[in-house]
Order: structure tokens, then C-alpha cells, then sequence
């Protein structure tokens, strides 16, 4: 039981033993401010939920680096909240501490990021933060997370659906643009779905030719000090087994033959001195260049001998032109300037699309795809075609006439108006 005792200075202190036993006190001008606090104290310790009021004081720096320390996650995550930190949140935050970091302080500053960085970025700062003001809160070092309810900018890019290709375009005009020795990577995120790490990480001894089918084990993950092969994918259900269509089964063997029945340990999709491609690298030198050249992205004319004009948009809409001498300096200026355009991963985007489209049944798809929840697949993989009204009425045509009864067994006006008299 706490008791309220005067201090020799005209003050009243307010004592209390904490959960561990410990001796506790507070100052305060008045004796009913210290009965007040005293009687908070105690219905926190009946609650269990007491929260030591001298705990406030400690840095939020240093409780965030021993909560650094405290975290099991992969490299990459690690040095992606490492350089957050260090960019973004102990600038503002470092010296506070945590008792002083309020409601009204995170929304400025929250709003301030706002002017400065994408809402992406801005959306990713704010969850660290209040990851960790909640374990502060779990710590029993504050009361409540003052983060909670902080409002966000609005990301406009979640607004801009991803780009879905048609297989009549993948097959026509991207696959050929792709250089030959870089389609077997791309076939594999169109025709089994793979994420970008899955390709990376695949390994021959997980592809099987005379079966037609690739297992999912293992993904490569980039990180500051270079590729680290990790043993096993996204989640449990990544670990999957995919069959290979015949043209991702053509394109294995070509690699296998050109391989020279390579060790079964080695990469498929190797860089051209035995490393693990780098998604960066890829993006920049392979795949940009070939949506340019399918026509996906921007445009590229030859406008006479040796003259060829560069068209692309701008993140704002607005189109820029420039002339060149050779067509692959027009392909480089529209792969580096051009807004837009398909993302690598949208190729898995556009499997699960093929195959919900063609009836495929959608825990099969989620499934091959290595979602948790058919939700994911449905909500976040799967688009509506180009075709869509012509297949809804397709649905109808074909059976609905036939089940209709004649025209001359079609009831008259009188008949219903008969019904309506007998309600």
C-alpha cells in the first residue's frame, strides 16, 4: 500500500513499491496531485499493467539500438531498418526521450517527411518508428504508443494497377526482344511464376527436365555486401513444386545443352563469369532495353541513314524526343529516361492472370504461385483482361437460349396482371 508523506522542502512526496518490490517515489507541489498520481499508480499495479513513470527518460537512441539488437531478420531487412534509422528517425528522434515523444510531434513529423520523400518511403519510416514505441510499450517504459493513429500521405502509386501483358504480346513481342542467352530467366517468371529472387537462387539440381517440373527452395537475396543465397523462399508456402509449360521446358534445355551438363549445384541464370545476376544490373541492361525494342516502352523510329529518333514520356505525361546515329544509343536514352513501363514482376502477375483466366481452379493457382491465402491471389495477382464483356457474354449466349421455353409458352401481360390480383 503507497502512502503520501511531507517533505521537509513543503512538498509531498508520493511512495509506492513497484511489481519487483522496489522502493519508488514522486515529488509534487500539493498533496492531492501526489494522492491523485498515488491512486493511478495503484490501479496500474492491480491491473498489471504498471508502468514505471521514471522509465520515460531513457533515449529513444538507445533503446532503439537495444532493440536492434534484439531482432532475428534477414541481412537485407537488417540493413534496409539500419539505414532508416540512421537517414530519417534518430535525426528527429534520437535525443528524445521516450516519455516526451507525443501524438502531435510524430503527425508533424510525419507531415514534414511528406514534403520531401515518397509516401512510400514516408509510410515505411512511420512503421519503424512506431515498431519501436511499441515494444517501448511492451517494455513497460511508456504508457501507450504515441504513434498510434498518425495520419499518412496518400500513396498514389498503390492507384496504378500493374501492367498485365497479353500472351499474344509476351510471345510476339517481348520474348523476342529479350537477347537469347536472358529469355530462360524471363520465361520463368512468365510461364512458372517466380518471383525475381527464385530465379536468381534457382539451382539446377532443383529443375527436373524428364518430369517437366521445378521445386522452389531456394532464393537469392541482395544485400549491401553482395548476393547471399538463402535456403529457403519468401514463406512455407513458397516451398512449392511448379510444372514447366513446353516453351520454359525448351528453355531449360537450350541452357542445360549450352551448359554442357552442368553441375547440379551451379545457378541456371548465371551472369556471363558464373555469378548470381544482380536485379539492378538486369533491369538496367536487359530489361528496359527490351521493352524498348517490343514497343512496351516509349518508341524508337528509324527516321533515315543513320538517324534515329528517341520518343518518351516523362513521370508527368509530358512526351521528349532526341536524335541519334545509332539505334542502340536511342534504345539506351529511352530505357533510362522513359516513365512507366512493365516491371520484371509483373510477368507473375500476369501467370496467375493466364491461368485464373483459363479456368484454372484457384487453389491450384495458389498453389503454384506459393501464396499463404487464396485471398492474396485473388486480390493482388489476378486482373481483368482486355476480353472481359465479350467473356461475360459468352457465359450467357451459349446456354441461355437453350433454356428458355418458346415464345408462344411465354405467359401474356394479362397472366401477370391475374397474379398480381391474387397477392
Amino acid at each position: 500500500m503507497g502512502f503520501v508523506r511531507k517533505t521537509p522542502a513543503g512538498t509531498f512526496r508520493a511512495c509506492w513499491r513497484d511489481p519487483a518490490g522496489g522502493q519508488k517515489s514522486k515529488s509534487f507541489r500539493t498533496k492531492r496531485e501526489a494522492n491523485a498520481f498515488l491512486a493511478d499508480i495503484e490501479g496500474s499495479l492491480n491491473r498489471s499493467a504498471y508502468v514505471n513513470p521514471h522509465a520515460g527518460r531513457t533515449r529513444f537512441g538507445d533503446f532503439a539500438q537495444q532493440w536492434l539488437a534484439t531482432r532475428a531478420v534477414e541481412a537485407r531487412t537488417n540493413e534496409r531498418t539500419v539505414s532508416m534509422l540512421r537517414t530519417h528517425v534518430l535525426p528527429k528522434w534520437g535525443d528524445w526521450p521516450l516519455g516526451k515523444v507525443d501524438f502531435m510531434s510524430v503527425q508533424e513529423w510525419v507531415t514534414g517527411l511528406g514534403r520531401d520523400l515518397a509516401p512510400a518511403t514516408v509510410a515505411k519510416c512511420y512503421q519503424l518508428l512506431s515498431m519501436i514505441l511499441r515494444t517501448a510499450v511492451q517494455a513497460r517504459l511508456i504508457a501507450a504508443n504515441p504513434a498510434e493513429g498518425v495520419r499518412l500521405p496518400r500513396d498514389r502509386s498503390r492507384d496504378v494497377k500493374p501492367v498485365t501483358i497479353s500472351r499474344q504480346d509476351f510471345f510476339g513481342r517481348l520474348l523476342p526482344a529479350v537477347p537469347p542467352r536472358h529469355r530462360g530467366v524471363v520465361s520463368a517468371a512468365a510461364g512458372a511464376g517466380l518471383r525475381w529472387g527464385e530465379c536468381a537462387g534457382l539451382m539446377w539440381s532443383s529443375v527436373d527436365l524428364d518430369r517437366a517440373s521445378l521445386r522452389v527452395v531456394q532464393v537469392a537475396e541482395e544485400t549491401h555486401g553482395g548476393i547471399v543465397l538463402r535456403p529457403y523462399p519468401k514463406s512455407r508456402a513458397g516451398v512449392r513444386t511448379v510444372p514447366l509449360p513446353g516453351f520454359l521446358l525448351a528453355a531449360f534445355r537450350a541452357l542445360h545443352t549450352a551448359a554442357d551438363q552442368p553441375d547440379p549445384r551451379t545457378l541456371v541464370f548465371r551472369d556471363r563469369v558464373g555469378r548470381p545476376l544482380r536485379r539492378s544490373n538486369f533491369r538496367r541492361r536487359v530489361w528496359l532495353p527490351s521493352l524498348v525494342r517490343a514497343g512496351l516502352l516509349g518508341q524508337v523510329a528509324n527516321t533515315g541513314p543513320h538517324r534515329y529518333r528517341a520518343t518518351w514520356p516523362d513521370r508527368d505525361g509530358v512526351e521528349w524526343s532526341a536524335e541519334f546515329t545509332t539505334e542502340r544509343e536511342a534504345i539506351a536514352c529511352v530505357a533510362g529516361k522513359a516513365a512507366g513501363g512493365m516491371r520484371f514482376h509483373d510477368l507473375r502477375h500476369a501467370y496467375a492472370t493466364w491461368l485464373v483466366t483459363d479456368g484454372v481452379p484457384i487453389n491450384l493457382v495458389q498453389r503454384v504461385m506459393g501464396h499463404e491465402q487464396a485471398s492474396t491471389t485473388l486480390n493482388r495477382y489476378t486482373h481483368t483482361p482486355d476480353d472481359y464483356a465479350a467473356r461475360v457474354l459468352e457465359a450467357f449466349d451459349s446456354s441461355a437460349a437453350s433454356l428458355l421455353p418458346p415464345t408462344e409458352e411465354m405467359p401474356s401481360d394479362g397472366a401477370f396482371d391475374a397474379d398480381r390480383d391474387d397477392l
